[in-house]
């Protein structure tokens, strides 16, 4: 008897999508079939796929016992530099490319009516490179065949170009890393990667040449996407890349016809280590590993493709699977086309210091410069957009690092280190890092902005939709209930803790973790910084950060004062910490005079308790964290965990910042001084300034400050001591998430007929 599984799978990305397919995964290898797979008729961003167990085995019932479980997550192990090898004439090659994971946002191939040849034998695919010979590779021992494979691709597309044909050897180890970087599985540490991830990894940064970042087997010689290389990938970009249905012979075979050479990953045997001098490939029952490859061609037999083994294997490194072990072993094909490059090879390095650039791809390779991102327990991450290492990191602040190039003949040269707040999502805080730049470099100010994958908001909003859709009629709210709305916040405190609280609390683990481990990104940093200021005492230190960006901050400034530095000037944007935070860890620094200048922004509790999280809960982000994600919840009546970032705590512990609560509720001052020092403010928003004065702010929403011009242009103006900075527009766009959220609306407003 047949058992059927119903999984939810949520787009976008995030952590419960990536254990679901790490789940779905398993169970496909212990016999579960998929037999259906349709979206959710009330929610479009979510597809369910039917599982049918039939006779699998009863193990397949639950992740398996070999997993690692990471921050709640369970994940499959992954293979690593051990994994399984194949010998072949005395060579032992890794074979652990992963099967892309099942993502429904992949947009497929579908076939033309352009003519596909009969057969498109091997020979052809030589004489299509005229007078040369195409480049066959030799990835050595190292798993890094979804580098080679995608190399032996963009060698063809590039040769083969007709306008500015490109005959660069480029880099297989930038496709390697970048496939690393991309890949579905990230935060684990293994020698393999996926097709999807290196074709992500090409679409997002383009690829290098070979001369600047040469294939190296030792690990310790790999090297980093450094701004020359990641410039000179801009040369090199992809275009449009779709996935190819490998079970579908038509398709491929017009991909093939349509673009000449395609991306592919299959199981290998041990039929690849006999391959004679006519290129077959003879199947063989024992599977051995994942291999990425190039497909070059076909006939009535099977499809010819081209390897990274060297010249010695096969058919001068070309050989061919039949058709019928193809199905058998197949698992991911993808065609591609190559993009325009962004800028004309000789302006690529003239983009100046501070413009964030005219595309994504010249924004990602500039932000490179002034980015540290970090992962699970307050590590660098090599994952995401901007992924990065220690040589990374240290080349920013190293001698004649980006730094100190940039700031070259600076009057004042200046180091500002962000945080970003706990609702953003990467690419957002990505975007307002670009947004931020020019100013801040035309200023002399060289930015240096933490980037934590923390996205709190989509978690969130999904806990409180699921807490109403529980406990709300069929139809139309009644009227006679109205009197109930205003215990709805209460009751979505109690439901949203049990979820919420442990990851708002893993989330300040990560933050503190930053700085309190002794491979934590934030103090590599702090180590560099001191470096920095020993090289050269008379570069100022800043600081700001956004909401749970302060925890993250807070920890630094404890470190950095204790040991005599000095904070020209810090700015706190809604910080989402705790008054006991605030305590241990800023108030001695500002008791000291370790910061010279302290700017507090918060909401009025007005403008507080008229913000909203998703519309559902009708109150700011930090009432919600306050009352239900902290240790402390609140009790009917009681106020939660007083925290540094909300105006009825800073007034209940008016003694601590020296404040006079009944003149702050009787005169409604725009600025309160806080005792900290004649430079020490607590700015309160929305106020009347002006937003070219001093403390100006119009911020009305917890979200609002980090692309409120008026904040962020009197934050300048406090970094810069009170001058006047050159002016410099400020263009916030709305982000990705922004506008996704505005989708949302409209389809619920307006739902399709």
């Amino acid at each position: 008897m047949s058992a059927f599984d119903h999984r939810r799978f949520q787009c976008p990305d995030n952590d419960w999508n990536r254990q679901q397919h790490a789940d779905l995964d398993y169970l496909k290898a212990n016999g579960w079939r998929v037999v259906d797979a349709a979206k959710d008729a009330t929610d479009a961003n979510v597809m369910i796929i039917t599982l049918d167990g039939g006779a699998a085995s009863s193990s397949a019932d639950a992740p398996p016992a070999t997993a690692k479980r990471a921050r709640g997550v369970v994940k499959p192990a992954r293979p690593g530099a051990g994994g399984p090898t194949l010998e072949v004439g005395g060579k032992s090659f890794a074979l652990i490319a992963r099967p892309d994971a099942v993502d429904f946002r992949d947009k497929m191939y579908e076939p033309t009516l352009v003519e596909v040849p009969t057969e498109w034998p091997l020979e052809r695919h030589l004489k299509s490179w005229s007078r040369s010979r195409p480049p066959v590779l030799d990835q050595g021992r190292e798993g890094a065949c979804t580098g080679f494979g995608l190399a032996a691709v963009a060698h063809f597309l590039l040769t083969r170009r007709k306008v500015h044909p490109d005959k660069t050897r480029v880099s297989a180890r930038m496709f390697y890393e970048m496939a690393q970087r991309y890949d579905e599985w990230e935060g684990e540490d293994y020698s393999g990667s996926s097709a999807r991830g290196a074709m992500k990894g090409w679409h997002k940064h383009g690829v290098c040449s070979d001369r600047l970042w040469p294939y190296a087997a030792d690990p310790a010689q790999e090297g980093t996407l450094t701004p020359e290389r990641a410039f000179d990938a801009l040369q090199r970009p992809l275009g449009a890349y779709f996935r190819v249905n490998h079970r579908d012979l038509v398709a491929m075979h017009s991909a093939l016809a349509e673009v000449g050479i395609l991306y592919a990953t299959a199981f290998v045997h041990e039929g690849w280590a006999n391959v004679r001098g006519n290129g077959v490939i003879e199947r063989h029952p024992t599977r051995t590993g994942g291999h990425a490859f190039a497909i070059v061609g076909y006939d009535a037999h099977g499809f010819w493709l081209q390897n990274s083994w060297g010249t010695d294997w096969g058919r001068g490194g070309f050989a061919r699977v039949s058709y019928d072990d193809w199905m058998e072993n197949g698992t991911d094909v993808w065609v591609a086309r190559l993009g325009a490059p962004v800028l004309p090879p000789r302006q690529v390095r003239r983009v100046p210091a501070g413009d964030a650039g005219p595309s994504a791809e010249v924004r990602r390779a500039r932000l490179q410069q002034h980015t540290v991102a970090l992962g699970n327990d307050g590590r660098l991450r090599r994952s995401g957009e901007v992924g990065n290492t220690e040589d990374d990191v240290r080349r920013i602040l190293k001698a004649g690092g980006d730094f100190e190039t940039t700031s070259r003949g600076w009057t004042r040269p200046r180091l500002l280190l962000y945080a970003h707040g706990g609702l953003v999502a990467e690419r957002d805080a990505l975007q307002r890092v670009a947004e931020y730049l020019p100013a801040l470099i035309r200023n002399e100010v060289y930015p240096l902005a933490f980037i934590w994958k923390t996205d709190l908001w989509s978690t969130l909003g999904n806990l409180l939709r699921d807490a109403v859709s529980r406990r709300r009629p069929e139809g139309a709210l009644d009227t006679a209930k109205d009197f109930l709305l205003d215990r709805l916040d209460d009751t979505l405190e109690l439901v949203a803790r049990p979820a919420g609280q442990p990851i708002w609390s893993e989330m300040k683990e990560n933050a503190q973790l930053a700085t309190d481990r002794g491979d934590g990104g934030a103090r590599l940093v702090l180590a560099l910084v001191r470096e920095l200021l020993e090289r050269r005492p008379e570069v100022e230190i800043h600081l700001a950060a956004h909401s749970a960006g302060s925890i993250l901050i807070g920890r630094f400034v404890r470190d950095f004062c204790a040991r005599a530095g000095r904070v020209c000037s810090l700015t706190l944007w809604a910080p989402a910490c705790s008054l006991d935070f605030f305590r241990e860890n800023y108030l001695p620094a500002l008791e000291a005079g370790r910061i010279a200048r302290f700017g507090l922004y918060t909401l009025k509790d007005g403008a507080e308790r008229d913000d909203h999280c998703a519309n559902i809960y009708h109150k700011s982000l930090l009432y919600l964290v306050a009352h239900a994600l902290e240790a402390r919840a609140r009790w009917p009546g009681g106020n939660g965990t007083p925290l540094l970032g909300m105006e009825k705590f800073i007034l209940n512990a008016a003694a601590l910042f020296g404040v006079d609560p009944e003149a702050v509720r009787h005169a409604n001052p725009h600025v309160v001084p806080l005792r900290f020092g004649p430079d020490s403010h607590w700015i309160r928003s929305p106020n009347g300034l002006q937003p070219d004065e001093d403390n100006a702010s119009t911020a009305r929403r917890h979200g609002d400050f980090d692309d409120d011009t008026a904040t962020v242009q009197s934050t300048l103006r406090r970094i810069l001591g009170g001058a006047a900075p050159t002016p410099v527009p400020l263009p916030f766009k709305t982000t990705p998430s922004g506008l996704n959220s505005r989708r949302q609306a409209l389809d619920k407003a307006a739902p399709p007929r």
